[in-house]
């Protein structure tokens, strides 16, 4: 008997210096030789803290005004923070006597997993020294929502130009209300009928309260992500797939893994799908009565892929609306492929969404368009 505790006793010891001895290891290799995985930040997480939520009765999804997310994947850990407003941008005042724009758009415009500094939005403002307002949000989030956004919200703050960032992939999606249709939980706006003659309609009456659940697993799977690098290292090897021999990104691997996904919204939409945005776009320019107002539409990997060189059926029609209705447009898409960039060079590895790097590239490439933009409200 005294024999199997003391072999159970040298078993247990054992275990416990080898997973030390692994964890420590593990945080060496993060800290000095893979800067790319996010080291632990050794707290406890909530699961249960909602950031985003349908609050809004015009447009439904909003921030928690003053609330706070850890957002924690195998590639990066940021801690989201809402002002008082519920942007997720320093606080703001509506009154403003310095030039300033409003920024519309889903959760590329947000900053989805990027710190405040590293998003496009940071970085024009810092770049041109112009005020930029972040009313980004993700939460299924379409051009329908971003004009009533702007009409009810952004509107109100002072602003000289406005800029709508527009992801054809998931906006085209995002406004179909055939894919919800009558259940919906949440209050969203949707356009039905024919263009011209779209009618705004909502899923629902009354905006959505979430009942409370715990949801004990799923925070101690966060809080293990925040306490053992071990865990960041595993769960980082798993944002890889060996695909034809070659180590790609998990993302890049579910694109051309899956037929659904891996189609191009820059070449393939429906005539109905595009009338609901250039609805949308015509009540946004309508709402800024006469500021100027920026395009810019945003380009996922399949659109990388089919892009050819040559201008896409969507770029066309973006092009012919701007001349129409006078705004500005920058077409991501065209002009990252013309300076040679590749989805690699700006999506994080865990996720296709921009990169700290992807932002900077988007801002250095979006601010000549915003300076014209800026030199035209100069001379109204």
């Amino acid at each position: 008997m005294k024999s199997a505790t003391a072999l159970l006793k040298k078993t247990a010891i054992f275990l416990i210096s080898f997973l030390f001895f692994i964890e420590i290891g593990c945080w060496f290799y993060i800290l000095y030789f893979n800067q790319n995985i996010p080291l632990p930040t050794y707290r406890f997480v909530d699961a249960n803290v909602k950031f985003w939520a349908n609050l809004d009765t015009h447009f439904g999804t909003w921030h928690q005004p003053n609330s706070s997310f850890l957002h924690n994947k195998s590639c990066f850990v940021v801690e989201y923070h809402a002002n008082s407003l519920g942007m997720r941008d320093p606080e703001r005042t509506k009154r403003s006597d310095k030039p300033r724009a409003v920024v519309l758009g889903d959760s590329f415009v947000e900053g989805w997993g990027n710190e405040i500094g590293d998003r496009l939005t940071d970085h024009i403002e810092l770049d041109l020294n112009k005020e930029m307002l972040n009313f980004g949000t993700a939460g299924t989030f379409g051009t329908v929502q971003e004009w009533l956004q702007y009409k009810y919200v952004a509107k109100t703050f002072d602003h000289d130009v406005v800029m709508i960032g527009i992801l054809p992939h998931n906006d085209f999606k995002d406004n179909d209300y055939a894919r919800v249709g009558g259940k919906a939980k949440q209050r969203r706006p949707y356009l039905v009928g024919k263009y011209p003659d779209l009618k705004l309609i909502y899923t629902q009456d009354e905006l959505y309260t979430r009942p409370k659940r715990s949801q004990k697993l799923k925070s101690f799977d966060f809080t293990l992500r925040e306490c053992s690098s071990f865990y960041r290292v595993m769960r980082y090897l798993g944002s890889y797939r060996i695909r034809n021999y070659e180590l790609q990104p998990r993302w890049v691997a579910d694109f051309n893994d899956s037929p659904g996904r891996n189609h191009s919204a820059y070449h393939q939409f429906r005539p109905q799908d595009w009338d609901i945005i250039q609805y949308s776009l015509e009540q946004l320019v309508a709402e800024a009565s006469g500021k100027p107002v920026v395009v810019f539409s945003i380009a996922t990997q399949a659109d990388f892929d089919e892009y050819d060189g040559t201008k896409t059926p969507l770029t066309q029609k973006f092009e012919a609306l701007s001349k129409k209705l006078g705004f500005i447009y920058c077409d991501m898409l065209e002009e990252m492929t013309a300076k040679k960039y590749s989805a690699e060079d700006i999506f994080f590895v865990c996720d296709d969404h921009w990169s700290p790097v992807g932002n900077k590239i988007a801002a250095d490439i979006l601010e000549p368009y915003v300076v014209k933009a800026f030199e035209q409200a100069a001379k109204k």
